[in-house]
Parts: C-alpha cells; sequence; structure tokens
C-alpha cells in the first residue's frame, strides 16, 4: 500500500493517513497552490492578512543551515515589507496548526526570517532578522527591524522525512511592516468633510478605495471624503505580489449618545446620566439648566456622571432640564450639542 500511495500522490505523501493530514492536504489542492515553490531559488509567497497552507516536501532545501536551522528539509516562503518610509517595520509570523508526525512523534520544527545581500542559497550572504524559534507547535516569529520595500526569506527547518508521512501546517504573516496604514477613521457633521489617506502599498500598481461613493478620487492614496451617512471604506493596494487591503469608518453624527432621561432614586438602575463616548473628549464641557436658565449643573471632562443634584448638593425635583455639550475636540470641530434631559424619581 505505501508504495502504491508514493506512486499516486508522490507529491504530498498521504502515505499515513491522519485525518488531519488529509484534510489538510484536501484544503491545499482545492486551493490550487504551487507545490513546487519552496525551494530558496523558487521559494512560495507568504502574503499578510491570511492563513497560508505550507507542506514540507520532497523537493525542500537539504541543508540549507542558518543559525537554528540544521535540518534535512528546510521549506523556504519569501515576502515583501511595505513602501511606509516613516518608520521600521514590525512583522509577526505565526506558524500553528502543525501537523508532522514522525515515527516517534511531534518533529520539531525551527524557523528564522532572514534577509540576503545575494543568492539566498548561500547561507553565508544570510543575515537574521530577529530571533530563530523552535517547538512542535504555535511558534511565533516577531521582529521590529524590517527595512522599507524589502525581500525576506522565511526558512522552516525539520529532521522530518515527508517520503513517511505527510508534514504540513498554517502561516500567517501580519504586522505594521506587512499592511497597507489607512488614516483615519473620523466623526463629521452632516455636509462636512474630511481627508483620507492611505500608505505603505506600491505606488507603481496604486489604490483603489472601495465603495466609491462621496469620495474626491476613489483611486489615489490621498482623497477627501463628504459622506452624507456614515460609511466604511475599504482600501486595496499591493505589496510585492501580494494584494492587501485595510479599513477605515466614517460617522456622520454625534460620537456620543445621550439619555433623555434617567431615575436618580436611590436603587442602583439608571441612578446616573451617563453619556455615552464622552470619556474619549477629556476636555468636554457639560452644562445643564433648568427651564428658567439657570444653571443646575457643571461638569468639565465628565470623569463622574451625573446624578441629577443641583449646585448645593441638593436633588433636583423631577422635570425637564435642558443640556449644552461642548466636546472642545481640536480635531473634531463641531458645533455644542444642545437637547433635553429628564429626571424621574
Amino acid at each position: 500500500m505505501k508504495g502504491a500511495c508514493r506512486g499516486y500522490l508522490r507529491i504530498i505523501h498521504m502515505c499515513t493517513f491522519n485525518p488531519r493530514h488529509v484534510l489538510a492536504a484536501i484544503a491545499l489542492m482545492a486551493g490550487g497552490l504551487p507545490l513546487w515553490a519552496q525551494t530558496c531559488s523558487d521559494p512560495q509567497t507568504l502574503c499578510p492578512e491570511a492563513p497560508t497552507s505550507v507542506f514540507v516536501l520532497d523537493g525542500a532545501d537539504a541543508f540549507l543551515n542558518f543559525d537554528c536551522i540544521d535540518a534535512t528539509h528546510v521549506a523556504v516562503l519569501r515576502f515583501r515589507s511595505n513602501h511606509n518610509f516613516e518608520n521600521l517595520g514590525s512583522a509577526r509570523i505565526r506558524i500553528t496548526e502543525v501537523a508532522c508526525d514522525g515515527l516517534l512523534g511531534p518533529d520539531t520544527l525551527s524557523a528564522v526570517v532572514v534577509s540576503a545581500t545575494g543568492d539566498p542559497c548561500d547561507p553565508a550572504g544570510l543575515t537574521a532578522m530577529g530571533p530563530c524559534v523552535s517547538g512542535i507547535d504555535d511558534l511565533v516569529w516577531e521582529s521590529s527591524t524590517l527595512q522599507q520595500n524589502s525581500e525576506y526569506f522565511l526558512l522552516i527547518g525539520t529532521q522530518h522525512d515527508p517520503a513517511d508521512a505527510m508534514c504540513g501546517m498554517y502561516v500567517e504573516l501580519e504586522g505594521d511592516g506587512v499592511t497597507l496604514d489607512a488614516c483615519c477613521n473620523h466623526t463629521l457633521i452632516s455636509g462636512a468633510s474630511a481627508e483620507l489617506s492611505v500608505e505603505g502599498g506600491d505606488p507603481v500598481f496604486g489604490y483603489v478605495w472601495s465603495p466609491n461613493f462621496y469620495l474626491s478620487d476613489p483611486t489615489q492614496a490621498s482623497t477627501m471624503v463628504t459622506p452624507a451617512e456614515t460609511i466604511s471604506y475599504q482600501v486595496d493596494g499591493q505589496i510585492g505580489e501580494c494584494l492587501v487591503s485595510t479599513s477605515v469608518t466614517v460617522t456622520v453624527g454625534s460620537p456620543i449618545g445621550v439619555p433623555n432621561s434617567f431615575t436618580p432614586n436611590g436603587d442602583n438602575i439608571n441612578d446616573f446620566w451617563g453619556i455615552d463616548g464622552i470619556a474619549a473628549f477629556p476636555g468636554a464641557k457639560v452644562e445643564v439648566f433648568n427651564r428658567w436658565g439657570q444653571l443646575v449643573h457643571r461638569s468639565l471632562g465628565y470623569a463622574q456622571s451625573w446624578d441629577g443634584t443641583g449646585r448645593s448638593g441638593k436633588p433636583l425635583t423631577p422635570g425637564t432640564y435642558y443640556y449644552v455639550i461642548e466636546l472642545n475636540d481640536a480635531d473634531l470641530p463641531i458645533p455644542p450639542e444642545t437637547g433635553h434631559v429628564a429626571i424621574i424619581r
């Protein structure tokens, strides 16, 4: 049976029929991934934002030894950092759901990210970009020293022989250095405008904002938005061979939620006038007036929700009161919010 298995599924070596291996292999073949791309001369591409199925193959580089990599089989993947030249980029790689069991149990994997000054197949020209990690499952590699618009190689080494049983895993790439950075979430009053911008993608390929409603130009890195309603935008760009995306939300209306009543009767239920979202505005000023226009409550910052007492500290009589709330945020130039709130006892 094993010989027949070698002839029929030689490329993934499913001769050990572990159900986990079978399901993973089906997913791999359904995705149409390039199983032959895994050597230092033809590495598999690793894109951010989505887990990538990786299987150690017979063709994986033997003894491409570097740092902690001392293995009979080394799978090589490549990725590119983004075009954000303001700061050094950070990246994190997670290796999970490892199914790499040998005759004596789970085999140990080792992984490291390197840069190459020349031929990536020459260990003498490789430089480690962070720590080397090893284990049998759930490996995490991370670094904050990636340079912009540079190619890197992930080496995954194992002593496992894929001719005996399949060795598969999921690899996930994330971090500021390998994705887009879009700015910013905004809150606007109706009719107001704001600028949306993105950086990090390859400017040769440009960007696409979607949906294209209310935008001055949905194909530029910076675009003006004048929305008539709250809306979320996705912006797509390209880093190396990978299509990447991120999103922002533009809220139309007030960033705070103001209740129109509360019941300060001491039953510990709705005893305070809680204003949703106001904690984000430490400079906010909240003033409450009675029906004759007399100030009964004033708060700067609203660190403590109003309990329905007047400026003398005595409980106010039930009835309708009127408020003026100024958020006092230079980044959110909206007029004061006014309305009424009822004290119910």
